[in-house]
């Protein structure tokens, strides 16, 4: 479930005019809006930052729209993501991980390192896992500090 239609409609916009303004054709964003393709890490920051919320809203994690403070890094670290971090942080081998996502160890090797996009799927269970926002384990902030999630996922 997300709510890129839900945005869409409140702010008057077409699937023409946001798709044109993502710089990707109208069936694609059509198929992300209704869920028939999965949207990737890139995809995310950018509609995120077009509404001014988080990717925790975007994804039905939060109600809460309000984007989260700016990462510091960010702009230099665009295609990273705190995974690896986050584990050893955490004092977690990737065998933990692994068997808590269901995947190989080369899978989940690959997204950590920034070879293979992260699914939604499993951003979203890594975020509620740590208890951080989507959009810190993408670096677009700093702060650890999640808005209050939703009751039921």
């Amino acid at each position: 479930m997300n709510r890129l239609k839900e945005l869409r409609k409140e702010y008057s916009i077409t699937q023409n005019k946001i798709a044109h303004d993502l710089e990707m054709s109208q069936h694609g964003y059509s198929k992300l809006e209704t869920e028939k393709n999965d949207m990737n890490t890139t995809f995310l920051k950018k509609v995120a930052n077009y509404f001014n919320v988080s990717i925790d809203y975007i994804l039905c994690l939060t109600e809460n729209r309000k984007p989260y403070p700016k990462s510091k890094i960010y702009e230099t670290s665009k295609n990273m993501n705190r995974l690896k971090e986050i584990r050893e942080d955490n004092d977690l081998t990737q065998w933990v991980i692994i068997k808590l996502l269901g995947m190989s160890q080369s899978g989940y090797s690959q997204y950590e390192s920034c070879i293979n996009d992260i699914p939604v799927k499993i951003l979203k269970t890594l975020a509620l896992y740590y208890n951080v926002s989507v959009d810190y384990l993408l670096y677009l902030t700093d702060d650890r500090t999640v808005h209050q999630r939703k009751q039921k996922l």
